[in-house]
């Protein structure tokens, strides 16, 4: 039977081994394909044979190669493997990205992650056989994929995205946020780019009614459909006349709220860089003081700055602007009341 196979299933065959059970780490011989042929496709075919399909398969330019055997005159007990595009270490970095990706059910993790598995030998092993696929057990979105789909078409065809947008429910369910009539709000919005930040991700676009950018947890957005009205052109909005630097946008918005970039100065101890860095990148302009403490300039805004100074308000004093001192004075004031009133 397997002698009759034509030599295009032979080629094909050998090429599906190679892909499957080598890599950089692990060579086959020319004798173990012959075994493998026989075992996994029911193909008898001899060495000579392999040997002269592998070197059709290279003069097809397909990343396969040699590592020849010390002192051994023939290729009998040449190795030979199948030169994956991606680094185990590469793989690894997409399966994190998955697990720890909004909006995904268990099923969805696994079915994404053995896709990722595919792209190598089958000798590449992930540690998700020991991880909770489920590891933050945050609610599903069973659209996520379509709706990632859905944005980077409106995207790449500068088209408006429409969608529903929701919260989450007592049961942990998602539910679109409603009208004053109890129907489901429908947003419509011109998308720019999707972008991570804080461990989620978020559509970076712009309402119809208003001049500015706002954003949307990726996860919290359902029953979206790409319009034919054509997307807002990003430097018709106010402060944005050059563009989107998204590097610098990130920095001045380090929690994604919105508002416009102001100048703020705050000081803290330098034990307080690796949150900075964390929240405002590099590009910092830093003054030292006495006793390690340091004066740090940066451009963000109000409200985000708000926040993160209030997150930190145990080692953080932000000096300017005045309105921000008071607007960080009174939310301080607000929380210590709920906790000293009995």
């Amino acid at each position: 039977m397997a002698n009759n196979t034509p030599n295009r299933k032979h080629i094909v065959c050998i090429l599906e081994i190679l892909k499957k059970h080598s890599d950089s780490y692990h060579t086959l011989t020319q004798q173990q394909i012959v075994r493998l042929m026989q075992s996994e496709f029911d193909m008898t075919v001899d060495r000579k044979t392999v040997k002269r399909n592998i070197e059709k398969l290279i003069e097809l330019e397909f990343p396969i190669y040699q590592l020849k055997a010390e002192n051994v005159k023939d290729n009998v007990q040449s190795n030979w493997y199948y030169s994956h595009e991606f680094e185990y270490g590469e793989l690894s970095l997409l399966i994190d990205s998955v697990l720890f990706a909004d909006g995904l059910s268990q099923r969805h993790r696994s079915e994404l992650i053995q896709k990722i598995e595919a792209l190598t030998s089958k000798h590449f092993q992930s540690v998700t056989t020991k991880i909770d696929m489920n590891i933050y057990d945050r609610p599903v979105n069973g659209a996520i994929l379509y709706t990632i789909e859905n944005i980077r078409q409106a995207i790449a065809n500068s088209r408006q995205l429409s969608f529903q947008y929701c919260d989450t429910g007592i049961d942990c369910e998602l539910y679109p946020k409603e009208n004053a009539d109890g129907n489901p709000r429908r947003y419509t919005v011109s998308p720019y780019q999707i972008i991570a930040k804080n461990g989620h991700q978020y559509l970076i676009c712009n309402l119809d009614q208003y001049d500015d950018l706002t954003h949307f947890r990726i996860d919290r957005i359902t029953d979206s459909s790409v319009t034919d009205k054509s997307a807002r052109k990003i430097r018709k909005l106010r402060g944005f006349e050059n563009g989107l630097q998204l590097s610098e946008y990130v920095k001045a918005h380090p929690n994604l709220w919105s508002g416009e970039r102001r100048h703020i100065t705050f000081r803290c101890n330098q034990n307080m860089m690796n949150d900075i860095v964390d929240s405002f990148g590099t590009d910092l302009q830093i003054e030292q003081k006495p006793d390690d403490m340091i004066l740090v300039h940066v451009y963000a805004s109000e409200n985000d700055m708000r926040l993160w100074a209030v997150q930190f308000s145990d080692a953080v004093e932000v000096l300017t602007p005045q309105s921000l001192r008071e607007q960080i004075a009174e939310t301080l004031r607000s929380a210590l009341n709920k906790y000293e009133t009995e």
